[in-house]
């Protein structure tokens, strides 16, 4: 059985680390808009590969992407 390949989110903030392990681009778009609204830094996101990707890849592979930045909710700075 093959396994499913994985997008690696992975996030710093103060209190420590990080890491999701998403079976999908969609998942990881998710997670890291999640961590944007949170305000972690250092994101980062590899593939399948161990390629390092920009959220606008990820979005590209996704149809996430179709889900407008609307939708989700925006606090105040």
């Amino acid at each position: 059985m093959e396994r499913a390949p994985l997008y690696i989110v992975r996030g710093v903030a103060k209190r420590g680390n990080v890491t999701y392990n998403c079976p999908s681009p969609e998942w990881a778009v998710r997670k890291y808009r999640d961590l944007q609204q949170r305000d972690w830094v250092e994101l980062t996101i590899t593939g399948p590969d161990g390629q390092t990707l920009t959220m606008v890849d990820l979005e590209g592979m996704s149809v996430e992407a179709a889900v407008p930045m609307a939708n989700t909710p925006v606090y105040p700075s």
